[in-house]
């Protein structure tokens, strides 16, 4: 067996290792597009590793991206040909992408990946690599049927030690960031309630899609350049479509998957003094209607009052990230939340160690957000 780096020779074989593992229903659009497997190769910030056999035949696939800003890279599409699945050849192959990451970049203070819960063997893989387990995406895609991921980080000693913790965490948080804690070791920390706003707030007013993905991209870029984005944090996302008003005032930049109605919230410009929680509320019901099933979105952990909104808003923390985002000599803590319209199925996952509790934490969390006081007491 050898591992390398993939080749413009092998996009063909690549191509078509995941379809006959997954029959054509893998959720990635990437691994379809001939082109876009070409252009990944090809890149300096994409590196693609695959496993070949004695025959040359590619048996092993994952992919990195890599952030040499925040000195991170995002391991995703593991997969290996059903035949060799018990010979330890992803261990191997994901071990030897994250050595090479850190012999041939600037630095990697951190590596993540989301692992698949039809069963353990991903969580297993993982583990033994020493990722450790942040959170929990209930029915966030879907193959032959939703699938539920959990989030994963081998987060460095260099990364811990920038992390910024003069902060207080949102008391509804606080079980949740108790999990992350145990699991990568982390200092207890003391739990706030917001403050209620000191100003009126505005509601936004009438709000519309624009599914143009060029004008969408070329206005996001443009924004970002000029640091008028409230929040535009969201690795290795690039928007496709975005809500605005009439004004452009306002201006949400999101990520939409067509292929499964997986939705990230990248970014966006407001006024300062915008009622978060109506943004919100409105853009669930437009992306909806455009075609979301799952909404995901990340906040940094030191702004209480931007979390409070997005949790009245019907979203719910399923993950908490130490250390994630780096601004200068710092490391800034962010919360993950997820919004679904899918009925929730957890009937074909099988979680390992504190992913339960991070599961069991999620599903309270969707109590007290989604059932009257009447029902939460049957």
């Amino acid at each position: 067996m050898k591992m390398q780096i993939a080749t413009e020779d092998d996009i063909f074989q690549v191509a078509q290792l995941y379809f006959d593992v997954y029959q054509g229903t893998y959720p990635d659009p990437l691994m379809k597009d001939l082109s876009a497997i070409r252009t990944f190769i090809k890149s300096n910030e994409n590196f693609w590793f695959v496993t070949k056999n004695d025959e040359g035949k590619v048996v092993a696939s994952v992919l990195t991206r890599y952030d040499e800003e925040n000195l991170f890279a995002k391991a995703f599409g593991a997969v290996v040909r059903n035949e060799y699945r018990v010979k330890g050849l992803m261990e191997q192959l994901l071990s030897y992408a994250i050595n090479y990451l850190r012999e041939n970049t600037k630095g990697v203070d951190i590596v993540y990946s989301t692992t698949r819960t039809v069963n353990e063997a991903a969580q297993t893989l993982t583990e033994k690599l020493g990722f450790k387990k942040l959170g929990i995406f209930p029915n966030a895609h879907r193959t032959n049927e939703f699938e539920t991921h959990c989030l994963t980080a081998i987060i460095s000693e260099t990364a811990i030690a920038k992390r910024k913790t003069n902060y207080k965490i949102h008391h509804d948080i606080m079980e949740m960031f108790n999990i992350a804690a145990s699991e990568v070791g982390l200092a207890p920390m003391e739990g706030i309630v917001p403050e209620k706003p000191s100003k009126v707030l505005l509601d936004p007013q009438d709000l519309e899609v624009i599914n143009s993905p060029q004008f969408v991209s070329y206005r996001y870029n443009f924004l970002k350049n000029a640091k008028e984005l409230e929040f535009e944090f969201f690795p290795f996302h690039l928007p496709n479509l975005v809500i605005l008003s009439p004004d452009q005032s306002i201006e949400l930049f999101c990520h939409l998957s067509p292929l499964d109605g997986h939705c990230v919230i990248i970014g966006g410009k407001m006024p300062s003094n915008l009622n978060f929680t109506e943004l919100f509320l409105k853009s669930n019901r437009l992306l909806r209607d455009a075609g979301a099933r799952y909404i995901e979105a990340i906040v940094r952990a030191d702004r209480p009052k931007i979390l409070e909104s997005l949790m009245k808003a019907k979203f719910i923390g399923c993950g908490f990230f130490p250390a994630f985002q780096k601004v200068g000599d710092q490391r800034f803590d962010f919360v993950v939340f997820s919004r679904s319209f899918e009925i929730f199925d957890f009937q074909n996952v099988k979680l390992k160690g504190v992913n339960l509790a991070y599961l069991e934490q999620y599903y309270r969390a969707w109590k007290r957000t989604s059932l009257t006081p009447k029902l939460m007491e049957s």
